[in-house]
């Protein structure tokens, strides 16, 4: 019965974080959170299995596959849980530390053009660090997600300015649909907008803002992109979203992690 209720479990929060942070048809139909509904199906399963057979579903199966499957599990959780030490320890400031610059990184827009629970907290953190920095300009950066209709630099901007940060402090790029865009576009605005070369952007101390489980992915980014002085400064995750966040920003670190292996990518700016 643990094994059924545990699964039913995993279903209703894949429905609840859908419902938290509405999307389009085809926007629910990818969401990651979808993994959820997967595991609870697979322990429901797992469970009647056993009630109906007195057997677990692998009772069966041959002794080298699962040699194989042990294998491959114990390997992904020792993986997993490498990545999840990394990501606990990011390179973090106080709200005190001066910098050029703040990045402040999008991380979701619902269908209504709403910011989610996680990035809100990251424009309170940004407009808080604003206020205390005023010669500090800040670079929103958000672009329109794959199955959403909006933006979410803009409405990141939006957001700040309601907390009473100046909108010519505010640069906006509303292009990047991937942390590693987030950076590379950012530099670019910024030469652009001080008509200097990439290269000198670089050089300038930056810090990054965004959900605490995000930042250590970003910060080595930053780092292998040419960002000569950056930190970062983490919002919290509402308790609800922990489990959804950290595993998938396990994925992420994973995916970048084979992707810096085996394509020596991403490159330098400048």
């Amino acid at each position: 019965m643990l094994l059924i209720f545990l699964g039913f479990l995993g279903i209703i929060y894949d429905i609840l974080l859908i419902c938290m942070n509405p999307g389009t048809f085809l926007d629910n139909l990818t969401t990651f959170s979808h993994i959820w509904s997967v595991l609870g199906g697979l322990l429901i399963f797992t469970g009647i299995f056993r009630r109906r057979t007195g057997r677990w579903p692998w009772s069966r199966w041959k002794k080298g596959l699962k040699i194989t499957a042990i294998s491959v599990l114990g390997a992904g959780f020792l993986i997993s849980l490498i990545c999840l030490l990394f990501i606990w320890t990011p390179r973090t400031v106080s709200m005190s530390e001066n910098c050029d610059y703040v990045i402040l990184l999008g991380g979701g827009i619902d269908k209504n053009g709403r910011l989610p629970q996680t990035v809100r907290r990251r424009v309170e953190l940004a407009a808080e660090y604003l206020e205390m920095h005023e010669d500090t300009l800040c670079v929103v950066t958000g672009g329109t997600l794959k199955w959403l209709p909006y933006a979410e630099a803009p409405e990141i901007r939006n957001q700040l300015i309601a907390s009473g940060i100046k909108s010519e402090r505010i640069l906006v790029e509303d292009k990047a649909l991937d942390t590693i865009q987030n950076l590379s576009l950012t530099c670019g605005l910024l030469a652009e907008y001080e008509g200097v070369s990439e290269r000198e952007i670089l050089g300038r101390s930056f810090i990054i803002i965004t959900s605490r489980f995000h930042l250590r992915r970003a910060e080595r980014l930053a780092k292998r992109m040419g960002f000569e002085n950056v930190q970062g400064i983490g919002s919290k995750c509402g308790i609800i979203l922990l489990a959804q966040c950290y595993v998938r920003e396990i994925g992420a670190y994973v995916k970048l992690s084979l992707r810096i292996l085996l394509t020596k990518k991403p490159e330098r700016i400048a």
